[in-house]
């Protein structure tokens, strides 16, 4: 995603960008980071019981003996083998490894020391309980070798909290929050009886009532691991085991960070914000569209709307200006449409009259959804 918003990629283009060799040009890497490819879950054989897994090299291979389970798409099905491919794929965008970029690009401007490919001590030994007893067996290590982009990565508890901080977008020279954005939007259901849990842009979603978190989950043989945070509290959690299995890591983050929640109420700091420009402020306040009102504000230097009967605090349609009168939505439901200010004609030329959102009409008062006879015409909409 930092070669994306650097513009080196294009999401809905295929592994073959970077790579001139990769295998699947008709999968896009979007199709991949949502893990709505269609590949098999792990490359051919038991590699998860002979712990044998292929090196960079025989990725080529692999790909070439995978099963494509479904058109993409069209299903949710985790695949490792296509992130061990999109890591193969930076690799050799850079003529380096996988995690010689991940350490240059991410983890030392993060400060994240501790996080790395391969355990330095001191570290955590994996267990796995006996069922029926409470024994503990010593699980093996594991170098998953060309598979190891799909998260293979040993860290702390200290370096995943500063991880939740840059998903929550403190770190925008490292991650673009734009991009950042378009990775927690979500993109394929896995959890299709109760929609509690998606994919975006390579993380993970997870909804628990009327909240959204974002992270992901992770296990290796001894060791299971979930980080979750909201972005709108900057409240992460992190959950890690020497264990096997034993505990859904993922419920209980969720589960710690609703608590966390409750017992730190929102506050967020007033304080008076800059004016906005003369010619905005007829905007501001309350318009009609199709019976329903609308509030517009001037918030954080941006124009933005929202449902009357939504908190002020909830997230909002933000626009910004790209011609005169003229506005695209950012962010919210209807995000790339254009806003237009229709000006009042032969009276006060900063007066506002009338507003087209998505070619919908917004008055000052609620009226029926008929052509008024003084619509503008050929007013941009």
């Amino acid at each position: 995603m930092q070669l994306v918003a650097n513009g080196r990629l294009d999401l809905q283009g295929p592994l073959s960008q970077g790579w001139p060799d990769a295998p699947y040009p008709d999968i896009s890497l979007a199709d991949l980071l949502t893990h709505g490819s269609g590949l098999q879950r792990e490359p051919a054989g038991a590699v998860w019981e002979t712990l044998q897994f292929p090196e960079r090299h025989q990725l080529l291979q692999a790909a070439a003996q995978a099963q494509r389970l479904y058109p993409q798409r069209s299903w949710f099905h985790y695949s490792n083998l296509g992130f061990a491919l999109l890591g193969e794929m930076v690799a050799q965008m850079h003529d380096t490894s996988w995690e010689e970029y991940v350490q240059e690009g991410i983890l030392q401007p993060l400060g994240l020391a501790r996080t790395r490919g391969q355990p330095e001590e001191p570290a955590a030994r994996g267990y796995a309980v006996e069922p029926y007893l409470d024994g503990v067996v010593q699980e093996p290590a594991v170098d998953c070798r060309g598979l190891a982009p799909a998260g293979q990565l040993w860290s702390t508890a200290e370096d995943l909290c500063r991880w939740t901080g840059v998903l929550s977008g403190c770190r925008p020279d490292v991650l673009d929050q734009t991009v950042l954005a378009e990775m927690r939007a979500p993109r394929t259901m896995a959890d299709l009886e109760h929609w509690t849990w998606g994919f975006g842009l390579g993380l993970m979603l997870f909804r628990d009532g009327e909240s959204v978190y974002v992270g992901h989950t992770g296990s290796m043989p001894g060791f299971l691991a979930s980080v979750v945070c909201q972005p709108s509290t900057s409240l992460g959690v992190v959950v890690l085991a020497n264990s096997t299995a034993g505990v859904r890591t993922g419920a209980l983050a969720v589960q710690l960070l609703g608590m966390a929640r409750e017992g730190r109420p929102e506050t967020v700091a007033w304080s008076p914000a800059d004016a906005p420009p003369d010619r905005i402020r007829p905007v501001l306040g309350r318009w009609w569209s199709e019976w329903n009102e609308w509030v517009f504000r001037w918030r954080d230097g941006q124009l933005q709307a929202s449902p009357a009967e939504d908190r002020p605090d909830t997230t909002a349609a933000r626009f910004v200006e790209v011609a005169e009168d003229q506005f695209v939505a950012v962010s919210g439901t209807e995000r790339g449409e254009r806003l237009v200010l229709v000006r009042g004609a032969g009276g006060d030329p900063i007066a506002i009259r009338k507003l087209y959102w998505a070619t919908y009409a917004f008055t000052r008062e609620p009226r029926a959804s008929v052509a008024p006879p003084e619509h503008e015409a050929g007013t941009p909409i």
